[in-house]
């Protein structure tokens, strides 16, 4: 089992007590033995706010049996207070083809930091890759195998579905439909096996259909490989109903939108077209974050004015490169082979990764370039996915299984 960091127990709020007895009472109700009144006593707004979206998804899965009050309560009111937390890869090395391999949420506002599982799989061949995680929204992932199955699932509740529709395409986006509550994904596929790719709309639980060739200006139809866009590759940002890509080997440094209430296609120009940039929310609005390992710089630039499409600095670091070499040098006396990052919160917190023969460091910097926490293990492969996870409890009627037939769940869900 992968465990470089320790997990930090719960801190109990002001309302500690209420929120204990609240619990007790809970898996009282749920074991069928009576309930003490003194629960009845306390308001709707201290029950919602404070005690039951606090509590960890396992017990709010058991409070929901409850009532249908407490049913939707711990559903729309937990995911609202839910934080989004950077996505990292781990996978053991200590078998060159097989290994334990884990997704998790790192949750930086704690230290040390501490990991929330979200996948986890027993054993993950390296040489195939057995896993392609694609998205994450809304508490929802969308991964793929070497099978070419498509799987989207909740790791909270441990439901699922496949996605046959998927097979032989490529993800662009996983996407909430503000006006019809659905969600949906964007993908593609190449038609002959051309460089001309064909979009198409999938509304999750219903069959896809086709929107065709993306339609936008002169330039950008010479290349029709510049449409290949991959949701793992480069994460895409929902703003304004659009969807948001930053494809700089494409575009050089443009960024390709998609409306998607009118499921077509534009561009912007961004502020900058290093290889190293990556897009996220940021004062919301959109912003752009960039780490250049060659200078120890982090930039950030924010779109201020959305429709006039202008950009300014929101701030530029200097990366704590003393103390991350000092720190290497000393502990192993050997130099760092490989270093990345990503910005990966709206604070500017950044996650970088340093390899050298022996071991793998993550160091964890905010936006001002201050080293905030450090962690080094051996044998552990690690990857920053650059995708973040809000974990949800809500229910979707395409988990439903109407057969009434018990499913085995998926391997990647066995190992949680």
């Amino acid at each position: 089992m992968i465990s470089p960091f320790s997990t930090r127990p719960y801190v109990r709020s002001a309302a500690a007590e209420i929120q204990a007895q609240t619990l007790r009472s809970a898996v009282a109700m749920v074991n069928g033995t009576p309930c003490k009144r003194g629960l009845a006593a306390v308001p709707d707004e201290l029950f919602q706010w404070e005690i039951l979206v606090r509590l960890p998804a396992k017990e709010l899965l058991r409070c929901r049996l409850v009532c249908r009050s407490w049913c939707r309560l711990a559903s729309d009111a937990h995911h609202s207070r839910q934080p989004s937390l950077p996505l990292v890869f781990f996978r053991a090395m200590g078998n060159e083809y097989t290994a334990h391999a884990a997704v998790d949420a790192l949750d930086i506002r704690r230290t040390p930091a501490a990991r929330r599982p979200v996948l986890a799989y027993e054993d993950y061949n390296y040489t195939r890759r057995n896993f392609t995680f694609h998205a994450s929204c809304d508490g929802l992932i969308l991964i793929s195998f070497t099978s070419h199955r498509f799987y989207l699932c909740n790791p909270a509740t441990r439901q699922w579905c496949t996605l046959p529709d998927l097979t032989g395409g490529n993800v662009a986006a996983l996407y909430p439909h503000h006006l019809s509550g659905e969600y949906r994904i964007l993908h593609w596929k190449r038609p002959n096996k051309s460089d001309d790719v064909v979009y198409y709309v999938l509304t999750v639980g219903q069959k896809q259909r086709c929107i065709g060739l993306p339609v936008a200006s002169s330039s950008m139809k010479k290349d029709r490989s510049c449409w290949h866009l991959h949701a793992c590759h480069h994460p895409p940002v929902l703003l304004h109903d659009c969807l948001h890509w930053y494809t700089v080997n494409a575009f050089e440094g443009k960024i390709v939108i998609f409306d998607t209430l009118a499921e077509s296609f534009r561009w912007i120009q961004s502020p900058t077209a290093s290889s190293s940039a990556h897009l996220l929310q940021m004062d919301g609005t959109l912003g752009i974050g960039q780490i250049d390992v060659g200078t120890m710089t982090t930039k950030a630039w924010v779109l201020r004015d959305y429709k006039a499409e202008v950009w300014s600095s929101k701030y530029s670091t200097q990366l704590p490169e003393s103390q991350m070499q000092s720190y290497q040098m000393l502990r192993y006396d050997n130099y760092v082979e490989c270093l990345y990052g990503k910005v990966v919160s709206e604070n500017g917190d950044m996650l970088l990764i340093s390899r050298n023969r022996w071991s793998q460091t993550l160091f964890h910097c905010d936006s001002k370039g201050e080293l905030i926490e450090n962690f080094v293990w051996s044998y552990i492969d690690p990857k920053v996915l650059g995708l973040c996870f809000k974990q949800s409890l809500v229910r979707h009627v395409f988990f439903e299984r109407k057969d009434g037939k018990h499913v085995k769940l998926p391997r990647f869900l066995q190992g949680l």
